[in-house]
């Protein structure tokens, strides 16, 4: 759904929730991959500056793009956040870090190592288009994403738990 204002809201129910925080937000990146991590990994070894990573793994359920370390990578390069348009594992050790991860659900089966990905290409799911260094807002009640900032409005920060 488009709002005359630019906002797009994600098809509701698509994704699960992982991680500690239910609420996170940021700036995005993406990696579009397929099946496989390798720069999964190497853009969350990276500083994350609070940005929120969207990893477009083809809404594939055969394997999981990301699991326990690469989540504490995440966590330890300080990015908000991870929505993955596909599968993780190690959900348990997940919950107990302190990220927001939206996932279509879990697998346990690693993902392979074999096809790179795309850095900061155009991702498509969710009837909405993520485009990197656009902003994402995550809540309990879904997502939703911008052409440009939103935190700091009154209305939006009750409106995605932002306080």
């Amino acid at each position: 759904v488009n709002s005359p204002t630019r906002l797009s809201v994600v098809e509701p129910g698509l994704f699960f929730q992982f991680g500690k925080l239910p609420r996170f937000y940021g700036q995005i990146q993406t990696v579009r991959c397929f099946e496989s991590n390798p720069t999964v990994r190497e853009v969350l070894s990276s500083p994350g500056y609070h940005q929120v990573l969207v990893v477009d793994g083809g809404g594939s359920k055969r394997v999981a793009i990301m699991g326990d370390q690469i989540a504490k990578l995440a966590v330890d390069n300080n990015w908000a956040g991870v929505i993955v348009n596909g599968c993780i594992r190690d959900s348990a050790i997940i919950n107990e870090l302190n990220i927001g991860v939206r996932a279509l659900g879990t697998h346990p089966v690693k993902s392979l190592k074999t096809y790179p990905g795309e850095k900061n290409a155009k991702c498509n799911f969710g009837g909405v288009e993520f485009v990197a260094g656009q902003w994402v807002y995550v809540d309990e009640d879904g997502i939703l994403v911008s052409e440009t900032p939103l935190h700091g409005h009154e209305n939006v920060n009750r409106l995605v738990g932002v306080i």
